[in-house]
């Protein structure tokens, strides 16, 4: 069923490709008068395949363009939604979610007037307390399924008001989320969907659609990967429909609202993505070279959309935000392309080659603001930095030859294993500034003087800690300035230090093994200690000690339930560590305990879908770094 499936999606791809050459052809007539921005396509004279490209912003200055990629005009329906967004506040009452591959977050549809409003309510307070941490994890014993039956409570008194009573679904949806109970979350959004679907002055084809992107991306972490696909088959078809009314529309000389770059490049990753883990899930040895190319063409095709969309982004400065979005969107598609080729092809050099070109994504998007004068907001450049670090594990991962679970065990060249460390540290410097702060404002440095002694490296090494010194200060000044043109700062949720805590236990554990293989056994073990500890750290997790899912709010931390990401972390590291105790005299009962937590994870935790059927191989832990971004994750304020 599931091959049949993904046939069936290619085609789609390969049709819905057609429509919009012959959208284009229609477009091309009026495109002078037109102030809409359409995808162009063109056919190769060497190729049946069509190139997509994206529309040239700079035609129109004076227009202020939405992200819509074959469309930005909007239909009557989806006008008004568009113009509160444009003169709505930029901050939310709710602080921004950590922005990571699993994270879910479905109460940021809400708006601020229905939070204010359920706020009112001490129940669904304490729930949203809870699920954005805003007090720093209470320390009350209230478990998750307390909080439920309080919002239960909650529903009832709201019962009068549709708008109030159905959000409470989205809040139950989260906090279901949050403690891995995905069945459970499914069946809130889709009680949430029947209800406010029923109400009037809804932007519903929004609404649907980040619906459906939630709703697959919950199916994929809980590792329904045959059901996540049929989500984005339908995504798929609902963009068909969508070109096919634009021809008409056109043909009208009508407008109607298109399809965004984000979402259909979204799309077809989920499309890629999920076909992805199918197959690593059922036996990766018999992948065929067409399926593999079929993985790869989805991811490949998004990642062009987004790069191309974000050149012709850059030609205007008035569509600088609109840059760095489609910039950090590409350098996700990167990271999950490099994965794709280094599981299914094997071709570690290709997977390095796009992990660097995605970390060259990041250096320009930062120069690219300085250069316009455009403030990043501090989410996304943490954002960034996390999409940095995880680049920056992967590189090492596979140097150090950990991408699978036949791990090399022969000893690696010294040029190879200082190329790991390096990209390994660099991890961990940059988990090392989410969680405690930048090192410059705790008025420390890197510590990588030269070892040099010439004085030419000693004169580098003085003149670089000049330059520190400097920065500091400015730092420290520009602080303490009142600048009225800085935008409003954007509170964030505690949980995005927690979440790369808990993630940064796969640095610590790169930077272990790359000790390991340099003979510092003891220097390995400490820091494989600390990888333990970081990957069982998470607020709202569970122990491998205890059998109970009941989250505690005060002591519940452990193994996060909700991310297949985070988990597959804590597996790894233990696998690594295990490594270390079998080949140290007499540590072969801690090895023994170490992977037996990690056969633990793999099959009574939530991963089950992530474990390959094959002799129940390990999957690829490879693909914790794999992200299914959607449209809501870059419309967060």
């Amino acid at each position: 069923k599931s091959k049949m499936m993904i046939r069936t999606v290619q085609s789609r791809v390969v049709r819905l490709h057609r429509l919009l050459a012959s959208a284009s052809a229609l477009t091309a007539a009026d495109a002078a008068a037109s102030s809409h921005h359409m995808l162009t396509t063109t056919r190769s004279t060497s190729s049946s395949n069509i190139k997509l490209t994206p529309p040239s912003l700079s035609h129109h200055p004076t227009t202020q363009p939405s992200r819509s990629f074959w469309s930005s005009s909007s239909s009557p329906e989806d006008d008004e939604p568009a113009k509160n967004t444009a003169n709505k506040s930029p901050t939310s009452l709710l602080p921004v979610p950590p922005l990571t591959p699993s994270n879910i977050s479905a109460t940021s549809l809400l708006s601020n007037s229905t939070i204010t409003s359920l706020q009112s309510l001490p129940e669904i307070k304490s729930a949203l307390d809870i699920l954005y941490s805003t007090n720093n994890h209470p320390t009350t014993n209230t478990s998750i399924e307390q909080v439920h039956s309080n919002l239960q409570r909650a529903r009832d008194i709201l019962q009068s008001i549709p708008e109030l009573h159905s959000s409470t679904y989205l809040i139950s949806m989260d906090l279901y989320t949050l403690s891995g109970q995905y069945e459970l979350a499914l069946e809130n959004l889709a009680r949430y969907n029947h209800h406010s679907l029923q109400q009037k002055g809804k932007n519903k084809r929004t609404l649907l659609l980040h619906l459906q992107f939630l709703k697959a991306k919950l199916y994929l972490l809980s590792g329904q990967f045959t059901l996540a696909l049929s989500e984005y088959e339908d995504l798929l078809d609902t963009m068909e429909q969508r070109v096919q009314r634009q021809l008409k529309n056109q043909q009208r000389s009508e407008v109607q609202r298109g399809v965004s770059v984000i979402e259909g490049a979204a799309t077809l990753s989920g499309v890629g993505l999920t076909k992805l883990l199918l197959v690593l899930h059922q036996d990766s040895t018999t992948a065929t070279a067409a399926s593999a190319n079929e993985i790869i063409e989805a991811i490949e095709t998004s990642t062009e959309m987004l790069l191309e969309s974000r050149r012709d982004a850059l030609r205007s400065p008035k569509h600088a935000e609109l840059a760095i979005d489609l910039g950090i969107a590409a350098s996700i598609s990167l990271t999950n392309l490099g994965i794709a080729h280094c599981t299914l092809l094997g071709n570690k050099v290709k997977s390095i080659e796009l992990w660097k070109q995605g970390l060259d994504m990041l250096d320009t998007i930062l120069g690219d603001a300085m250069n316009t004068a455009m403030i990043i907001p501090r989410h996304k450049f943490i954002w960034m930095e996390s999409i940095r670090a995880r680049l920056h594990c992967d590189i090492a991962c596979l140097l150090l030859g950990l991408e699978n679970d036949d791990a090399t065990k022969k000893q690696l060249e010294e040029d190879t294993l200082k190329h790991a460390s390096e990209a390994a540290k660099k991890g961990l410097d940059i988990y090392d500034e989410l969680i405690n702060g930048a090192k410059i404002l705790r008025g420390e440095t890197d510590g990588s003087g030269s070892d040099d002694t010439t004085q030419d490296g000693n004169e580098d090494d003085d003149n670089k800690k000049e330059w520190e010194r400097i920065l500091q200060e400015e730092v420290k000044k520009k602080q303490a300035e009142d600048d009225e043109d800085k935008p409003p700062e954007v509170a964030l949720s505690p949980l995005w230090i927690d979440y790369h805590r808990c993630e940064s236990a796969r640095a610590l554990g790169l930077v272990a093994h790359c000790y390991a293989q340099a003979g510092a056994a003891v220097t390995s073990e400490g820091l494989f200690q600390s990888a333990l500890d970081a990957s069982s750290s998470y607020p709202f997790g569970q122990s491998l000690r205890s059998n109970s899912n009941v989250v505690v709010v005060d002591d519940g931390k452990g193994i996060a339930q909700s991310s297949p990401n985070l988990g597959l972390i804590a597996r790894d590291v233990r696998l690594w560590y295990a490594m270390l105790c079998n080949n140290w005299e007499k540590r072969k009962g801690d090895a023994d305990r170490l992977l037996a937590d990690a056969q633990t994870i793999d099959t009574e935790m939530i991963f089950q879908g992530y474990s390959s059927e094959e002799e129940k191989k390990r999957v690829s832990g490879m693909i914790s770094s794999l992200w299914l971004f959607c449209p809501l994750d870059f419309e967060r304020k």
